[in-house]
């Protein structure tokens, strides 16, 4: 299969979810997580932002503004749509990528700075108290 192909096929796939997903949300089927706070168009345009700029030093203000809610209601409204309040969400997104950049065999440092840490201890300490493992301990176990 050329990459040509391949590039197609992965198009059609990611257009192919992307209808399901929309499907999903559009009747009902889902009306929690992340899938629940992406029906929901206001919290839609805080959680893009997470996921588009994880490294962005986020506060519930910011959110709350991008959400075009006032910070109580966009707290109380993340919180029931998806599950957790809109940091640990940021915070559990952030570990996510960690969690890859790292298993790519990314420094730890250089992971931390591009999920948003000043410091990798700092980086360290967030992501084992999320994870219960240490970010050297995943990057070798999963290398």
């Amino acid at each position: 299969m050329s990459r040509y192909s391949q590039a197609a096929i992965d198009h059609l796939f990611d257009y192919l979810l992307i209808l399901v997903v929309r499907h999903v949300v559009a009747s009902g089927l889902v009306n929690d997580g992340v899938l629940g706070g992406l029906a929901d168009p206001r919290l839609a345009k805080a959680l893009t932002a997470m996921h588009e700029q994880p490294r962005h030093s986020w506060t519930l203000d910011d959110l709350a503004e991008v959400a075009g809610m006032s910070r109580t209601r966009f707290a109380t409204h993340f919180r029931a749509c998806v599950g957790r309040t809109p940091i640990d969400y940021l915070t559990r997104w952030r570990m996510t990528i960690a969690r890859d950049l790292l298993a790519a065999g990314k420094p730890v440092k250089t992971v931390a700075d591009s999920v948003g840490y000043d410091s990798a201890a700092a980086f360290s300490r967030v992501f084992a108290r999320v994870t219960g493992e240490a970010p050297r301990q995943v990057k070798q176990r999963l290398r």
